[in-house]
């Protein structure tokens, strides 16, 4: 009896360690990785890339799920798209958080072309970003759905600071949104909801072609900075689109505390994944060993 114990709780133990912890992949001067890309293409689900002060000269491209880009002061960690397509691409991933950057000097060479695109990705995040000084600032591009924009300055657009097409559910709150030539356009969007923002100073402060966006919570909305009174903010176009419970005074934008994506089915996880969470087989040999141990001992 004394000897199952022993060996219940030689399983407990091992149980109770887990799947394999995230690591952190550390971008910047004299760091294991040099440029953004070059992490992201290293990391797996629920890994963190890091990154350092300083101003990167990339276009870094994402195409895995569940990983965390995260730079250590977003007003002097900078990506500079060099004037050529767009800064960070989220192409076909989910539960990535990219947050702490300032994303500037990117251009549109296509139509969906940004300072952060979304290109048929879900369930992303884009927070505590300065997005200033790019022909797009944010690009929820086709298929894109259930996607949080959140805690960002999106400023100085030479076109639209977010620009919402054919894409669905996503949830826009809490930004400044100020002096682009279209704070928000959306085109061929429906459901997503969009409150608690500051329109500022935007030449056309917001388009919404279907009119089937929500434009506040049912209890507050947005600020418009050109809102002359009235109790509802009719935005232009005939769609009908409209906020139904204008703020008054501009909101203060917070913070947001990003957290780690949720462990990953491991039928969804790729070989080398699947050895980081799992103790393999020299965990098993191990425990094998022990519970041989264990029996040895009862019986003698």
């Amino acid at each position: 009896m004394k000897g199952d114990k022993i060996v219940f709780g030689i399983v407990a133990l091992l149980l109770s360690a887990g799947p394999g912890g995230a690591s952190t992949l550390n971008v910047g001067p004299g760091e294991e990785y040099s440029t953004i890309q070059s992490a992201v293409n290293s990391a797996n689900y629920g890994d963190i890339v890091s990154v350092s002060e300083g101003t990167y000269y990339e276009n870094p491209v994402i195409k895995k799920n569940g990983i965390l880009i995260l730079g250590k002061n977003k007003e002097k960690t900078i990506l500079d798209g060099k004037k050529s397509f767009s800064g960070f691409r989220i192409d076909g991933a989910s539960d990535v958080t990219i947050s702490g950057f300032t994303i500037q000097n990117t251009w549109a060479s296509g139509k969906e072309d940004a300072g952060i695109i979304l290109y048929r990705a879900n369930n992303n995040m884009i927070a505590n970003m300065i997005i200033t000084g790019n022909v797009v600032g944010i690009s929820i591009y086709t298929d894109s759905n259930n996607n949080v924009i959140s805690g960002n300055e999106i400023k100085d657009s030479s076109r639209n600071g977010l620009f919402v097409f054919s894409s669905n559910d996503n949830k826009i709150y809490n930004n400044n949104i100020q002096g682009n030539q279209i704070g928000i356009y959306a085109d061929s969007a429906r459901s997503s909801s969009i409150y608690s923002n500051n329109f500022i100073g935007n030449r056309d402060q917001a388009y919404d072609n279907s009119g089937l966006n929500s434009w506040d919570d049912g209890k507050s909305g947005n600020h418009w900075s050109n809102l002359k009174g009235g109790e509802v903010y009719n935005l232009p176009g005939g769609a009908k689109a409209r906020d139904n419970h204008p703020l008054a005074g501009a909101v203060a934008i917070k913070e947001v505390v990003i957290s780690k994506p949720t462990d990953k089915p491991q039928a969804q996880m790729s070989g080398k994944e699947m050895e980081k969470s799992s103790p393999g087989l020299p965990g098993i040999a191990v425990l094998v060993s022990l519970i041989i141990l264990v029996r040895t001992i009862r019986k003698n």
